[in-house]
């Protein structure tokens, strides 16, 4: 978890949708196949001499190959996460160099979600953030629920800019009484600006 400002807590955690390994997980399949299939072609003798233990080595090497691509994706999957929290976005990736941006969302200006067919049935798609003081837009993509975490993203921004706590249940499902900002009414608090107790945090696509 990233290193949270005073008074910051987080709301919700979203990774890239699990769709991301279909691609990955057919080339793989299809190299296994024509791997397989080459090997048993391949004469189990040259004069005189077997072959049985070099194609033996040759098949163990190929699938730990295969094997170690797929640890590899399935690593920077895990390492790629999108923090919201009560202050900000954050984007964290990379495994050996890590690399963390943040967005702070009193800057956020716009929002729009781009979902194909395939997307608005399995739940996947992109989010596209419009931010003051930047070119272009931040994009996340093939981000697990996107529609829901953009309405989570905008319900963030209305709390932070009004200071009034979120609805009840209004972010990661049930709860009671949702998060109080300092000074807003209602709060045990007036110096806190954290979740009520009972408050879980939401992981998407874990």
């Amino acid at each position: 978890m990233p290193q949270m400002m005073p008074g910051e807590h987080p709301i919700r955690t979203a990774r890239q949708h699990w769709t991301i390994f279909i691609g990955m997980a057919a080339a793989c399949i299809v190299a296994l196949v024509v791997g397989v299939v080459l090997l048993a072609v391949t004469p189990g003798s040259v004069a005189g001499h077997s072959l049985h233990d070099v194609k033996v080595f040759i098949g163990l090497g190929f699938g730990v190959v295969l094997l170690a691509i797929a640890l590899v994706r399935w690593v920077q999957w895990r390492s790629t996460s999108y923090m919201l929290t009560t202050h900000r976005i954050i984007s964290r990736r990379g495994v050996l160099s890590r690399y963390t941006e943040s967005i702070a969302l009193d800057r956020i200006q716009d929002t729009r979600v781009r979902q194909g067919l395939m997307g608005r049935i399995l739940r996947f798609g992109d989010l596209e953030l419009e931010s003051a003081g930047r070119d272009g837009a931040e994009v996340i993509h093939h981000v697990n629920d996107p529609v829901g975490l953009s309405r989570d993203l905008l319900l963030a921004i209305e709390a932070h800019r009004t200071g009034q706590p979120l609805p009840p249940g209004a972010v990661g499902g049930p709860v009671q009484g949702g998060y109080a900002p300092p000074g807003a009414s209602g709060s045990a608090d007036p110096g806190s600006f954290g979740p009520p107790p009972g408050y879980s945090q939401r992981r998407d696509g874990v």
